[in-house]
């Protein structure tokens, strides 16, 4: 039910989901997805974030310590050999869409605040001018792929500009083929899991 949510959000968007195509693409009964989900996508949804988030984790945690600002790097750096997956875009529908429900969004809310700390390594309220706009710039490159002109190969030529003029730590360098390493792991393991 996870994959079919995960297609359904990053192909189609948040408005074409619903519990009877989440059924379809699973070829399973309404029924069975409320024993399992008893209040519909008010508890999918929030596990299936939870379970996107926990992966992360678990690829960055992979990597050893990191400063937040580090992993920020990280992140944009990776993201010129491959852009946002379709789990990363499933979940900005979500958060998206919780926006105009008042319900989801308390259901979501701490889940998403936790993929700050967790992921991230950054805490509620930090004001640190460059970590905010690293989050600006790794948020706006997300939003790009929901673009009808996206391009994965103009991607990666704008984050390499943007890049070329920030002060990329040291450290970072060195392991960003780390990091593209364990995304696509991360991924192939995903796929074979589905």
């Amino acid at each position: 039910m996870f994959h079919a949510t995960e297609t359904i959000l990053s192909r189609e968007g948040y408005a074409a989901w619903s519990e009877e195509y989440v059924c379809e693409l699973c070829e399973c009964s309404r029924g069975a997805l409320r024993y399992q989900f008893p209040n519909g996508k008010y508890d999918l949804l929030p596990a299936f974030l939870e379970t996107v988030i926990a992966q992360d984790a678990r690829m960055v945690e992979s990597l050893g310590e990191l400063k937040p600002v580090e992993r920020m790097y990280l992140f944009l750096l990776s993201m010129r050999f491959r852009p946002p997956s379709p789990a990363t875009r499933a979940l900005l529908e979500i958060s998206m869409a919780a926006r105009g429900d008042a319900k989801l969004f308390e259901l979501i809310e701490p889940v998403i605040e936790s993929a700050n700390a967790r992921v991230l390594g950054i805490s509620t309220g930090v004001t640190d001018p460059e970590m905010i706009a690293l989050r600006c710039i790794l948020h706006g490159a997300s939003m790009y792929s929901f673009q009808k002109d996206f391009s994965p190969e103009r991607l990666s030529q704008s984050l390499g500009w943007i890049l070329e003029q920030l002060p990329i730590p040291p450290a970072v360098a060195a392991r960003t083929a780390e990091m593209v390493r364990v995304r696509r792991e991360v991924s192939e393991a995903e796929v074979k899991n589905r």
